[in-house]
């Protein structure tokens, strides 16, 4: 999308990728805002509960400001499927007062309502970054968005730290371009000092008190990091699956063989507590833990739960199973 391209009246952004659609609309709400001078913003539809004629009575209204009308319709699908017919009309001949953005999970390009935003505006799929291209997106967004040089094993180090969700990639960048201040560069050193040694601290704290059986202990710990990171039940999740894959894998080469001191090195701490880690870890308790962090994962997203109240029953689950004594054989 050019900015010497002319502002359509309809646009369309979807698939997975949450992060860059949201970039990407930003981006285009500014563009707008700067052609236009309308200082208005957009006005948004959520896609599960919006009306057809609330959405298009405020596309087609002109701005008292004399701008364009900028109107979002956030998770359309719903608003899509329920509205179709009446979407292909209306963006066949889009008003010209106004910009209709539909925001979605999935636009099948074979649909005709795809082919006439094509045709008329533009639709642009977001597919999730994986591997390489998490690498070279960080790459990229810390030289163009922070000013900072990152090196490639730099960046696949702060993958391996923290998964592969750009929205936390990119907050860590932010952190880190804030860290080292004037430097140009942010270097292994950086993300270890500021992500990778607090990270795995907190992290195997709650997953030591959980190997412990001790609730109170992991509970605790939990809350420290609560405490101390505002940002912490967003990433919690994820940071423990992790931490229980880490910990999985480095079981798993374990009872392949592999020496303690080698595994010690992985994962960057003292091959005693490692020996300990591992020897209180089982493979299906392992396993167990990350399908629970899945399925907790999956109900704090649909409002079942929240973060911190799926994140303690998971501690007070898997803490009490280590807790339970073993059932003594029955004499005959």
């Amino acid at each position: 999308m050019s900015a010497a391209t002319p502002i359509a009246g309809v646009y369309a952004f979807h698939g997975p990728d949450a992060f860059r659609k949201n970039e990407a609309i930003a981006a285009l709400c500014a563009r707008i805002a700067e052609a236009d001078g309308d200082g208005q913003g957009p006005t948004q539809f959520d896609g599960d509960n919006a009306e057809l004629a609330s959405v298009l009575d405020e596309v087609r209204t002109f701005s008292l400001l004399g701008g364009r009308r900028i109107v979002i319709v956030n998770r359309a699908d719903p608003f899509i499927t329920k509205h179709r017919g009446a979407l292909e009309r209306y963006c066949e001949s889009p008003a010209d007062s106004g910009t209709l953005i539909l925001e979605c999970n999935s636009l099948p390009g074979n649909q005709k309502l795809h082919k006439i935003i094509a045709k008329q505006g533009e639709v642009i799929r977001f597919d999730e970054l994986k591997g390489r291209a998490v690498a070279e997106w960080m790459v990229q967004r810390a030289e163009s968005v922070y000013g900072k040089r990152l090196a490639s094993s730099c960046a696949w180090s702060l993958r391996e730290l923290c998964g592969s969700e750009l929205g936390l990639l990119d907050a860590e960048l932010g952190k880190l371009s804030t860290f080292v201040g004037d430097r140009p560069a942010i270097t292994e050193a950086d993300i270890d000092a500021l992500v990778g040694r607090h990270r795995e601290e907190d992290v195997f704290g709650v997953i030591d008190g959980i190997a412990e059986g001790n609730a109170a202990k992991a509970l605790a710990q939990w809350e420290r990091v609560l405490a101390t990171d505002r940002a912490a039940p967003a990433r919690a999740i994820g940071g423990l699956a992790w931490g229980v894959r880490r910990l999985l894998d480095l079981k798993l080469q374990a009872d392949r063989g592999v020496a303690m001191p080698a595994l010690a090195r992985q994962a960057f701490c003292p091959a005693d507590v490692l020996e300990r880690r591992l020897r209180t870890a089982s493979i299906p308790a392992l396993q167990e833990q990350l399908c629970d962090l899945l399925d907790a994962d999956l109900a704090s997203k649909t409002g079942l739960s929240t973060v911190p109240v799926a994140i303690e029953r998971f501690i007070v689950k898997h803490s009490v199973r280590r807790q339970a004594p073993a059932r003594r054989p029955v004499r005959a």
